[in-house]
């Protein structure tokens, strides 16, 4: 179950001395609260969506929201509301997911680079999956190397899901079957994305 909400966080209240009320008509005795609203999931902030506020006079206790303050008064309100800055880690959430993202970029680079690097100096062991067709996924592992081909002993159980993988690549799933590929043919099926990972012990 997702957990989410609003929450409203003060920012801040600044006093004018200058402004006077307009109930009372005492000066200096008149102060600016503001609020910023965010969005959050379990609790998290993600982004702010909001910000409002009120005067309050401290004499006579009368608050108004900016649409019922007179104009001299909402001048003064936003011109300090201009000054009011939200704080970052009401975006946590949009901070967190970005850095997500740019880890998992950086890591499928990385992952890239690593395959492309055994796809070039294969060795015996190392397990290829690929892809069958829709929503078809085995593995393929290398039995023997020669100087142009390279054979392999296909997986006898295909699953589904390309996280099912790690369940039906084990020895016992390996028989005695043995097919032998040329390295262009290998190297197409890596580029094509049939073979979209190499495993490595």
């Amino acid at each position: 179950m997702i957990i989410y909400g609003t929450k409203p966080v003060h920012l801040k209240t600044v006093e004018n001395k200058i402004i006077k009320c307009a109930n009372c008509e005492k000066q200096g005795q008149m102060a600016f609260s503001y609020f910023s609203s965010h969005f959050h999931v379990f609790w998290i902030p993600v982004f702010p969506y909001t910000r409002k506020g009120f005067s309050s006079c401290t004499n006579c206790g009368e608050e108004l929201k900016p649409k019922r303050m007179p104009e001299h008064i909402r001048r003064a309100y936003k011109e300090t509301k201009k000054d009011t800055k939200l704080p970052i880690w009401q975006f946590s959430g949009l901070i967190l997911v970005t850095v997500l993202i740019g880890f998992l970029i950086y890591q499928s680079k990385a992952d890239d680079a690593t395959y492309a690097e055994y796809m070039t100096s294969p060795r015996s062991g190392d397990v290829y999956r690929y892809k069958l067709g829709y929503d078809e996924y085995s593995t393929l592992k290398i039995a023997e190397i020669t100087e142009d081909s390279i054979y392999l002993i296909p997986n006898e159980y295909v699953t589904n899901k390309r996280s099912g993988i790690s369940e039906i690549d084990t020895d016992a799933n390996y028989g005695q079957l043995m097919y032998g590929y040329s390295r262009d043919e290998i190297e197409r099926m890596f580029k094509d994305e049939e073979i979209y990972q190499i495993d490595r012990e």
